[in-house]
């Protein structure tokens, strides 16, 4: 569906363009892998916005994907700032600036959300005479992201999965068998470099390969925006519950691996366990329960952890993004003892106020360990938006922030629990969390809401967690 040659001389003529401005912001490496190390990037939320320059939208609706560069720098678009998704300038500005830190990656993974807010509305307004249709431009749009962080990166595979926002259409509304499924399928193929665990990928939009370079272990990637409290199946014409299906899909491929002894790390969109920014809106309720807001469905948050618990030691890690924020959330075993680490990681998209950022992670290669991570955000949005050079700066690093000897459940259990008592190091999270906003999320009056969340998954834990404190 794109000219994959094109397409790749396109964006690799853009890459260099830029990139020469961007090296100049780099210093020496975070980290130095040494024997059996490796590193993995995340970039994650773009939330790419291909209507910022209206002009432009009829030609990228009418030309192939692999056009789209062209067509973008023969403009005047550029960065914007707070409150708005992300430009082809930032999109670009940000995986520059990753790919010039003078470190080599061995993948990239993106946990969802391509398209920006409000997709398929503004195209509506936007598209122009004789328009190709929203379908056609949000796979275009998705593939475009992709190609990017296909090319930007060099000859290493992209794993990547879909958010509430990525759909042909609406948020929320993700349909199953659907043009935009097979679309991006086929080039998500590719660019994992293993196709051949994607041949289901066209039904509900999840996939299983083997990890890159960590012997005995599996990347399983869903498509849990089913399980998420606001879907809508509006455009399942096939009626059913896809969200039963990725789940029932989940547990056939966990048997699978645990049966042939391996591992698995998992992908996802939409974090499990409690929406804190929600609850802490929801604090005028008349009762703590009633204030309580998840991420899920309850029943498939109860039907997750069941997994969990009853593939304990094949999961070690799931890493989700959505919240645009950085965070984390242990999911705990029946007994209350940490089992999962689930990273969260901050968007570029600035739609929420917090500044564009990126992670690079520090892992064992032989077992899959997460040992330490590195983030790196926009220091200058706003004068970007002005027209200044974008910089990029070194934010902070895992380990020596917070005193903890990796990235495992158990490091993050364990920093949790600091983190109610320790109110230097909870204000340090608390900016950490936002990137540096100058409207933090979180403050003293809903600190709760948030800290129970990091390692209470489940409703009963998160409810004990948060109403017998208050």
């Amino acid at each position: 569906m794109f000219d994959r040659l094109a397409f790749s001389f396109a964006a690799f003529a853009a890459v260099t363009l830029m990139l020469d401005g961007v090296r100049a912001q780099s210093t020496e490496p975070v980290f130095y892998p040494g024997t059996n190390e490796g590193l993995f990037l995340i970039v994650t939320d773009i939330h790419f916005d291909p209507f910022s320059d209206p002009a432009l939208v009829p030609a990228l609706d009418k030309s192939p994907v692999s056009g789209w560069t062209e067509i973008f720098k023969g403009a005047a678009e550029s960065i914007k700032s707070y409150g708005n998704d992300a430009t082809y300038s930032l999109m670009v500005s940000a995986l520059n600036a990753a790919a010039a830190q003078g470190m080599t990656y061995d993948y990239v993974l993106y946990t969802g959300d391509y398209l920006s807010h409000h997709f398929n509305d503004t195209y509506q307004k936007k598209a122009g005479d004789n328009p190709q249709g929203v379908t056609s431009f949000a796979i275009k749009t998705t593939q475009y992201v992709s190609q990017l962080l296909g090319d930007t990166f060099g000859d290493i595979p992209v794993y990547g999965v879909l958010g509430n926002e990525d759909s042909a259409c609406g948020d929320y509304q993700l349909a199953p068998d659907s043009a935009f499924l097979e679309g991006v399928g086929e080039q998500w193929a590719k660019l994992s470099r293993q196709p051949g665990g994607f041949q289901a990928f066209k039904h509900d939009g999840f996939y299983k390969v083997t990890h890159p370079t960590v012997p005995d272990q599996d990347i399983i990637a869903l498509s849990n925006v089913y399980w998420a409290k606001h879907y809508s199946d509006a455009c399942n014409t096939n009626g059913g519950d896809p969200g039963k299906d990725v789940m029932t899909w989940l547990d056939e491929q966990l048997a699978e691996t645990q049966q042939a002894g391996r591992k698995a790390q998992l992908l996802m969109h939409v974090p499990p366990g409690a929406d804190a920014r929600d609850t802490a809106r929801h604090a005028d309720k008349e009762t703590c329960e009633a204030s309580i807001q998840l991420f899920w469905h309850e029943h498939y948050l109860t039907d997750f952890l069941e997994l969990m618990y009853k593939y304990a030691g094949t999961v070690d890690y799931t890493f989700s993004g959505h919240t645009h924020m950085d965070g984390f959330t242990v999911i705990n075993d029946a007994s209350g003892e940490p089992l999962i680490a689930n990273q969260i990681t901050a968007s570029v998209s600035p739609v929420f106020g917090n500044n564009p950022a990126f992670a690079v992670f520090l892992y064992d290669r032989t077992s899959g360990a997460v040992k330490d991570s590195a983030t790196f955000y926009l220091t200058n949005l706003e004068a970007a938006a002005a027209g200044a050079k974008t910089d990029w700066q070194l934010e902070y690093d895992y380990r020596s922030t917070y005193a903890v000897p990796d990235l495992s459940a158990a490091s993050r259990a364990s920093l949790a629990k600091t983190l109610q008592n320790d109110e230097p190091l909870r204000q340090r999270f608390s900016d950490l969390y936002a990137v540096q906003s100058a409207t933090p999320e979180i403050d003293l009056v809903n600190w709760q809401a948030y800290g129970c969340a990091l390692d209470a998954t489940s409703l009963d834990a998160y409810k004990t967690c948060l109403c017998s404190s208050n």
